[in-house]
């Protein structure tokens, strides 16, 4: 159960990231502005402050019995793989670059979780 709220967290983290991209890109086409702001971007954020709120409860779940050198590099694993998916979904250029480095990335995690060998 703990590491299905690592998973959580990881996509309430990437989720609230694609909502403040999302907001940054809304082309302000009123006059109406509410603290300051459209009304489309302030729910964006929104979502996003109330997705980060979500993704940090679940993290605190998981850490009652995930070790935090564990734990950590896990739940930023789902949300990169998650936003490179999203801007592959969107259409967005991935370069070898970013292919290279969310591989590195997986295999960081595979090696967290590999049985410790005994040795001498």
């Amino acid at each position: 159960m703990q590491f299905c709220f690592l998973f959580l967290s990881g996509t309430c983290s990437a989720l609230a990231s694609i909502l403040l991209r999302l907001a940054g890109q809304v082309v302000v086409s009123s006059d109406v502005l509410v603290l300051g702001m459209n009304g489309r971007p302030l729910l964006y954020r929104l979502g996003a402050i109330g997705a980060y709120g979500a993704g940090f409860a679940f993290y605190a779940l998981a850490l009652r019995r995930v070790q935090l050198s564990v734990a950590y590099p896990l739940m930023v694993a789902v949300t990169i793989l998650e936003i490179v998916m999203f801007g592959v979904a969107s259409g967005e250029t991935i370069s070898p670059r970013i292919v290279a480095g969310a591989g590195l990335l997986l295999v960081s995690v595979i090696l967290l979780y590999l049985p410790a060998t005994s040795g001498a």
